[in-house]
């Protein structure tokens, strides 16, 4: 699997979110919001992060691939949302919907990929 492919989409996705805040304040009237202003920490602890580490563990399992990073985009649009609701004075229930299902992605996904770590290495260990 491509991993350094993937950490480049999401060093571009970190970018993107850091330029869309910016834009975005500058629209705000003044007003501003966390989830806003930090959406591009999904991108770079779980995107970058986590890649690099799957890279260097090298492992390669295309559903856990799959599911993590469907979770960090969930977990980027329900904080780019958020933060547009926070800005427009507005309340709604649906991001957090959002983080829970991100975050369970996220965490099978990362599961997925750490079962497959433990079974290498139990492997390797047999040999």
């Amino acid at each position: 699997m491509n991993t350094n492919g993937t950490v480049k989409v999401y060093i571009f996705t970190t970018l993107l979110c850091i330029v869309f805040n910016y834009v975005y304040s500058l629209f705000g009237h003044g007003v501003a919001s966390p989830f806003m202003s930090y959406a591009f920490i999904f991108s770079l602890v779980l995107g970058v992060g986590g890649f690099l580490a799957v890279g260097w563990l090298n492992l390669a399992n295309r559903m856990a691939f799959n599911l993590y990073n469907a979770g960090i985009a969930t977990l980027t649009v329900g904080s780019l949302l958020q933060g547009i609701i926070d800005i427009a004075g507005a309340d709604t229930a649906y991001p957090v919907y959002y983080f829970l299902v991100g975050s369970v992605f996220v965490v099978v996904g990362g599961l997925m990929y750490f079962y497959e770590w433990q079974t290498q290495q139990s492997f390797i260990s047999t040999k």
